[in-house]
């Protein structure tokens, strides 16, 4: 019984990652006979999953029937709780993005009302998309921080200062009758990369993926299967020390990369160099109102030759590069993909890390690594997300014949 469904799991990736395909091309990439492929689609069709597609145009003799999968019957809802920003959207079994919606995150370091807000997101979107709530498979929460895996705990979230909040018993109870899901916003941000479609998707490569955001995280896929570690807290790459004796972190050590290297960071020493220098190019970027300095304005700055916050970029992507050079020294990725809003300030950052990488790796180790700029959209977490949702099926009701 096991063996069939994985097969069906099998046979469902494949349509996802190929589509429009016919049955015999799914009997030969899954490795199963193509009666066996038969009976699968035949009840994936029955579950209004996949749907026929056509037929093949070319050739002589009988077309064979192409199946693809539908994106208007199963829907997924993904949840990115970043500290600027909370992101919702939903997705059909397709990928394809029905709806999405944007707010900024006015109660991060208040959870009781931070997750009143994740609610509204979550009302709101499904209201948008105007679906039928019961074709609603489930809802995943993507939020930063170690998260108990099983429970969907916040153990600790060092960008908001929660400890020990069970955030996905409280959403299940409040969004009944859906089913929700808590996991780590860079596990969601990984997971995109690899979507149906996808370069690598489905492929037996390690990929580390690393999110350069307010703060600084981590996850990592091997051969397709996210790895979570013995207690399920693995990634946390921000909270690696990189300057002994370094600046004090949120998580309570000292010379932590998220410290040194994320944007919370960043904005703060453009502060500081702001108030011991007003006539600095940061100060006229905000015209003197040093509240509005953030990590992009550190950006702009070091753009237009802000020596000061040249040498704030360069130390930022120096320290990151000496946290993926160890990365690389432990792990040997075939990827690692280079993720968050940080990356989104120009080429020359990314080409600072990759530098600062090349330098500090062990000369003979990692040497087919490729670093890759990651997706540069904003909901790749909260798409991510729903993802993540498929992924764990058997959680689902709707999905559990899968499994």
């Amino acid at each position: 019984m096991g063996a069939v469904r994985n097969n069906k799991k099998k046979v469902l990736e494949c349509i996802q990652n190929q589509g429009p395909i016919n049955r015999a091309a799914i009997a030969k990439d899954v490795g199963i006979s193509l009666p066996a492929v038969m009976s699968i689609t035949n009840e994936l069709e029955a579950k209004k999953i996949i749907r026929s597609a056509g037929f093949v145009s070319e050739g002589v003799g009988k077309h064979p029937e192409l199946l693809e999968i539908r994106s208007d019957y199963f829907y997924y809802i993904g949840v990115d709780v970043g500290r600027l920003h909370l992101r919702g959207t939903v997705v059909g079994q397709d990928g394809r993005e029905i709806t999405k919606y944007t707010t900024e995150t006015n109660h991060g370091e208040n959870p009781e009302q931070c997750i009143e807000d994740i609610c509204s997101v979550i009302q709101y979107v499904v209201e948008k998309a105007a679906i039928d709530n019961g074709n609603i498979v489930g809802v995943c929460v993507a939020m930063p921080g170690l998260i108990e895996l099983g429970s969907g705990k916040v153990i600790f979230s060092p960008n908001f200062g929660w400890k020990n909040v069970p955030l996905q018993d409280i959403l299940n109870k409040k969004l009944s009758p859906y089913k929700v899901i808590v996991r780590n916003a860079n596990r969601a941000q990984a997971r995109f990369e690899l979507r149906p479609g996808a370069e690598y998707a489905n492929k037996k490569v390690t990929v580390f993926c690393i999110g350069l955001g307010y703060g600084i995280g981590s996850a990592t896929i091997i051969n397709g299967n996210m790895y979570y570690g013995a207690s399920g807290t693995s990634g946390e790459i921000g909270h690696i020390t990189v300057m002994p004796n370094g600046p004090i972190c949120t998580c309570g050590n000292t010379g932590c990369l998220e410290a040194l290297s994320s944007g919370a960071a960043i904005e703060k020493q453009g502060k500081n160099i702001a108030r011991m220098n007003p006539d600095s190019m940061l100060c006229h970027i905000v015209d003197n109102h040093l509240e509005k300095i953030d990590a992009k304005a550190v950006f702009r700055a070091a753009a237009l030759n802000d020596v000061e916050c040249v040498q704030i970029i360069d130390n930022a992507a120096k320290y990151i590069g000496i946290a993926l050079a160890a990365a690389i020294n432990i792990l040997d990725p075939d990827i690692i993909y280079v993720c968050g809003g940080l990356t989104k300030n120009g080429s020359d950052f990314l080409e600072k890390i990759k530098k600062y990488t090349r330098a500090r790796q062990m000369k003979f180790a990692g040497r087919h690594v490729k670093i890759i700029q990651g997706s540069q959209d904003d909901y790749n977490v909260a798409k991510g997300a729903t993802l993540m949702i498929q992924d764990e099926g058997n959680m689902f009701e709707k999905l559990s014949f899968l499994y």
